[in-house]
């Protein structure tokens, strides 16, 4: 768990699997966690928004161990770089195949655990702060907080210490990174470039002063911090998570962006075959974005003619964006099925958006090797692009994944 404060999902598995046996040093070891996507959206009032997109999204991990608490530990992402296209995008009633798909250095740093209970890192890395995008179950779940919550491009330094493990209070961690948003040439992606004109790339080169954005300051004035606890005698299978965290904006920004995450997940056994794990997060962003210099399109009554008359305004776009998921998976035996509810609220002083929801069912099941398939349901109340109004949409949603070593 505490390697997810890291913000790298899959650097927990890589130290563990060179702690099963003793190991001759130097040594590396590997982690994936993919998934081939696919999003039928077969209902929606935007032609735009219909059809089918797939697409690969995940991680792959890998530490270089090189003595006894040492190592260098790197983690490449693979996603689609467009606008939305990792939750479906445009497909524009037909079927994209990897469309802007694109990997890119997520992490890399050395970690250095002086004991047991203290690990201290530095280079590039996510944050520690929100941890659905590194754990949530369902199909798209973990992936629209992905997109909303993490904390990632961030080079700086942190740690992680263990103020207190007991067989009764729990085992509890804290948390604390210093970082600047990574304008070096590790924030290059790969695979995919921006063409001529589409202006629906979010990320296709290296960051750059002059995109702006909280935490792009060059310096080390943005800091994170997380608590996390587990392993109650008295409650077995309960976790929880707190952070925060605060970023100065970048030169199209006026005030700094502060965070904050709360988080519970609950398991309980029922036998050797059946479980149920409960879940809940909620991520607060205010002044997102740094609250950002913008213009805002305005509409007033020409005096003369008595006739509209459109212009723009420039203003600061004050925002506070709240992120909320509750859900509930079943597993039996190989077979899971999973419930999960999503809110993404965005209050803003002007340029108004409606609030957006997302309700998923899906079904799944090891496959065995570290394969597994789900297959689920999504409707979605959404902002229209065309109107800024909702629109709501249903879509088919199926994943094929790996997880495991190698």
């Amino acid at each position: 768990m505490r390697r997810a404060l890291v913000g790298a999902a899959l650097l927990a598995a890589a130290p563990a699997l060179a702690q099963e046996a003793p190991r001759a040093f130097p040594h590396v070891s590997a982690e994936a966690d993919l998934g081939l996507y696919s999003v039928s959206t077969v209902s929606a009032p935007d032609r735009a928004r219909r059809g089918t997109s797939v697409y690969l999204f995940g991680e792959l991990a890998a530490g270089l161990h090189l003595a006894p608490g040492l190592s260098l530990q790197g983690v490449i992402a693979f996603e689609p770089i467009g606008e939305g296209d990792s939750t479906g995008g445009t497909p524009n009633d037909g079927v994209t195949l990897f469309r802007r798909q694109s990997a890119f250095l997520e992490a890399l740093f050395v970690e250095w655990k002086p004991t047991d209970g203290l690990t201290l890192y530095g280079g590039r890395f996510v944050a520690p702060f929100g941890r659905g995008h590194h754990d949530f179950p369902g199909i798209l779940t973990r992936v629209r907080a992905h997109e909303v919550e993490m904390i990632g491009d961030s080079l700086g330094l942190g740690g992680t210490w263990t103020f207190l493990s007991d067989p009764r209070f729990g085992e509890h961690d804290i948390s604390l990174a210093a970082f600047t948003l990574d304008r070096t040439a590790l924030s290059s992606t790969w695979m995919t470039r921006r063409r001529c004109c589409d202006e629906r790339y979010e990320r296709y080169n290296r960051n750059t002063r002059q995109q702006g954005g909280p935490a792009n300051t060059g310096q080390l004035d943005n800091a994170a911090i997380a608590l996390d606890g587990d392993g109650f005698d008295w409650l077995p299978g309960f976790s929880y998570h707190l952070a925060a965290v605060t970023r100065a904006p970048g030169i199209d920004g006026t005030a700094r962006e502060w965070g904050y995450a709360a988080a519970l997940r609950y398991e309980q056994r029922w036998n050797r075959d059946h479980r149920t794990l409960f879940f809940a997060e909620a991520v607060q962003f205010r002044n997102a974005g740094g609250r950002p210099r913008g213009e805002v399109a305005t509409a007033t009554i020409d005096p003369d003619t008595g006739e509209a008359v459109d212009g723009t305004l420039e203003t600061t776009i004050a925002e506070r964006r709240t992120f909320t998921t509750l859900g509930v998976q079943h597993r039996y035996e190989a077979w899971r099925g999973t419930l999960a509810w999503q809110r993404d609220q965005r209050k803003r002083s002007a340029d108004t958006l409606p609030t957006e929801t997302y309700v998923e069912a899906s079904v799944g099941r090891d496959l065995g090797g570290g394969f597994g398939i789900d297959i689920g349901y999504q409707w979605s109340r959404y902002a229209r692009e065309e109107t800024g109004r909702l629109g709501t949409a249903h879509a088919v949603l199926l994943r094929l994944g790996y997880g495991g070593g190698f």
